[in-house]
C-alpha cells in the first residue's frame, strides 16, 4: 500500500509540472483556485446562514470526500494500466484528462450545493400565538 500513495503523490506533483508547462504558472495557479474554491464553497460555504443552509444541500458536505475517493479511484486505474503494460504516455495522457475532469466536476457540484442552498428559502419563524393543536388533541378546561 506504501507503493501506491507513493506512486500517487509523485503523479500529483508531475500532473502539477504538466499543468503549470500547459497553462503557464498564473493558469496553473488559477485552475487550481477554482477547483479548491469550488469544493470548498459546496462545503465550508454552507454555514454562511447555518439556521438553514446545511439542511438545503447537505449533500454538500460529503463533497470533499467523494472529490478525495474519486480521485484515489482514478489513480488506481492508472496504476493499473501501467502495470498491464500500456503505454505510459497514453495512460498519463488520458488520466490527466479524467482527472481534470473529475475535478471541475466535483467544483462545479461545489458550486451548485452553494448555489442551492444561499437561494432556498428560510424557513419561515413559528409565531407561537398563532399555534393550533393538532387535530386529534386531547381538550383539556384548566381554570385560571
Amino acid at each position: 500500500m506504501g507503493g501506491f500513495f507513493a506512486s500517487l503523490f509523485s503523479e500529483i506533483n508531475a500532473r502539477r509540472r504538466r499543468l503549470r508547462g500547459a497553462l503557464g504558472e498564473l493558469g496553473q495557479g488559477i485552475v487550481e483556485f477554482l477547483i479548491m474554491g469550488g469544493i470548498l464553497v459546496g462545503s465550508v460555504g454552507l454555514f454562511v446562514r447555518p439556521h438553514y443552509m446545511p439542511a438545503a444541500a447537505p449533500w454538500g458536505f460529503a463533497l470533499p470526500f467523494v472529490f478525495i475517493a474519486g480521485y484515489l479511484l482514478i489513480d488506481a486505474r492508472r496504476q493499473a494500466s501501467l502495470a498491464r503494460g500500456v503505454d505510459a504516455a497514453k495512460v498519463t495522457s488520458g488520466s490527466d484528462w479524467v482527472a481534470l475532469l473529475w475535478s471541475f466536476g466535483c467544483a462545479l457540484v461545489g458550486l451548485a450545493a452553494f448555489v442551492v442552498a444561499w437561494t432556498a428559502e428560510p424557513e419561515a419563524p413559528v409565531d407561537p400565538l398563532d399555534w393550533t393543536p393538532p387535530e386529534h388533541a386531547l381538550e383539556v378546561d384548566i381554570p385560571s
